[in-house]
């Protein structure tokens, strides 16, 4: 009969045999089958065989490791004493090569980190740094890459994450920003002056070329109305004058008809009346014939202006 002692005996060298043959290799992990300490094959995720007391199974991380460095002071090309915090993060994508080729990568991946920004950062200016920082990242990481590539690592990121100024560097800096502040201020201030200005001469020029054209306009008008206005007073003389001169040889046609009609009249002797009638009637025709031009002007003597009168004197003589 078997006792309890022996059945827990049976099970822990069972137990022991079966992990002495079996490793399970976690995912995220690579396995390095070591036989008497010397590399045989690297081992997938999963359940690995091995022989017990002979092979052992080295774990590699192959997941992304972020390492934060210490804030480090630096020199700039200018003096300044800025302090660098940086970060890297790498990866494992050959378990064999890191881990036969390099002891501590981390150690060493800070070494060339921290002596690639003393380089950088001591050939460039403060401003230099602040303005193009992923120039110094770009540079950061090439380094890496090339110091890494033979112990199996991939260099995933590995940049500036803050650049901390003196107190009294920051105080200066904050007053050089006030005074560009200021300066941007004034200099905005007088453009908006100098712009008012302008579109202020402007409007004045415009108002006054608007009057100018106002008056000139009003001018314009005010000539062709004066122009319109002695037009019609003259087109009105020269009708009235018109009408006068065919009143005049009108009465000049009656007058030369009655003069032939006393003429012809052989009955009657000349006497003192009808001498003077033919005088008037020749002095009426004189008149008519200053009238015909536009440019006189014809005042009729008081006893002349009746030519109805005449006319019926004309008549009396003949009868």
């Amino acid at each position: 009969m078997y006792t309890v002692v022996d059945i827990v005996v049976a099970v822990v060298v069972i137990g022991a045999v079966v992990r002495g043959l079996v490793r399970v290799v976690p995912q995220g992990s690579l396995g390095l089958v070591q036989r008497m300490g010397r590399f045989q094959r690297e081992a997938p995720p999963g359940m690995v065989t091995k022989w017990p007391l002979i092979d052992s199974v080295q774990l590699i991380s192959t997941k992304s490791v972020t390492i934060n460095l210490a804030p480090e002071p630096v020199i700039t090309a200018d003096n300044v004493s800025p302090v660098i915090d940086a970060y890297f993060i790498y990866q494992v994508i050959d378990a064999k090569l890191f881990a036969y080729e390099i002891q501590n990568p981390e150690v060493a991946i800070k070494n060339i980190v921290s002596s690639t920004l003393r380089s950088e950062v001591g050939q460039r200016k403060l401003a230099d740094v602040m303005t193009h920082r992923e120039q110094i990242n770009a540079k950061l990481r090439q380094e890496l890459d090339e110091a890494t590539g033979g112990w199996g690592i991939r260099i995933v990121q590995a940049s500036i994450r803050q650049v901390d100024l003196p107190k009294e560097m920051q105080q200066a800096m904050e007053a050089q920003k006030k005074a560009d502040a200021n300066k941007l201020a004034a200099i905005e201030q007088a453009q908006g002056a100098k712009e008012a200005a302008i579109l202020e001469s402007e409007g004045a020029r415009q108002a006054t070329i608007a009057r100018a054209e106002g008056e000139k306009q009003s001018l314009l008008l005010r000539a062709e109305a004066t122009r319109q206005t002695r037009a019609m007073e003259a087109e009105g003389e020269a009708q009235a004058v018109m009408r006068l001169a065919e009143a005049q040889a009108q009465a000049v046609k009656v007058v030369n008809s009655a003069m032939l009609d006393l003429a012809e009249d052989r009955e009657h002797g000349w006497n003192d009346e009808r001498m003077r009638t033919v005088l008037q009637l020749k002095q009426m025709e004189t008149l008519a014939a200053i009238g015909q031009s536009p440019s006189t002007k014809i005042v009729l003597p008081a006893e002349l202006q009746n030519l109805a009168g005449i006319i019926t004197a004309i008549q009396g003589l003949k009868d």
